[in-house]
């Protein structure tokens, strides 16, 4: 199977900082991102690393990802989308699909047993457009590479 980033949310570690700060805070979102922008991606990383340690993995619902998935045949389509029904699946033809997910959905495929390795081909795609380096260095200890 061949995984392509088609899209993502834009500054995925800013935006789980701000959920995660207006989650316990009656400041503004104005506010909020004001204050992360002075803190830095230090702080970013702190937030993050405190959301899963305290697994409050629903502000990571809010960095989305779409995937294309080549070369990827029906019955691994279907045991990832019963598995984890929070990702939507669309077949665009014979083995392409394309896959909706959150990083909280990505983050539980991660921990499986079955799927690890495809989880490991999203956050490898993932390095390879630098995106989410930081998030990704977090929730899977993968740093992207450097070259």
């Amino acid at each position: 199977m061949r995984v392509s980033l088609v899209w993502s949310s834009p500054s995925p570690e800013r935006t789980i900082a701000v959920a995660m700060r207006r989650c316990f805070s009656t400041k503004t979102i104005e506010e909020i991102e004001s204050e992360l922008e002075q803190k830095g991606p230090d702080y970013w990383k702190y937030l993050l690393t405190k959301a899963l340690q305290d697994k409050s993995l629903d502000v990571l619902e809010h960095y989305t990802l779409t995937l294309l998935l080549e070369e990827a045949h029906d019955p691994d389509v279907g045991r990832i989308a019963r598995g984890f029904p929070y990702l939507r699946v669309t077949r665009l033809g014979h083995d392409v699909w394309l896959l909706s997910l959150n990083a909280r959905t990505l983050v539980e495929i991660w921990r499986s047993t079955e799927e690890k390795g495809f989880a490991e081909q999203v956050v490898s795609e993932l390095n390879a457009k630098g995106v989410g380096s930081l998030f990704n260095e977090v929730a899977f200890g993968v740093r992207a590479n450097a070259g």
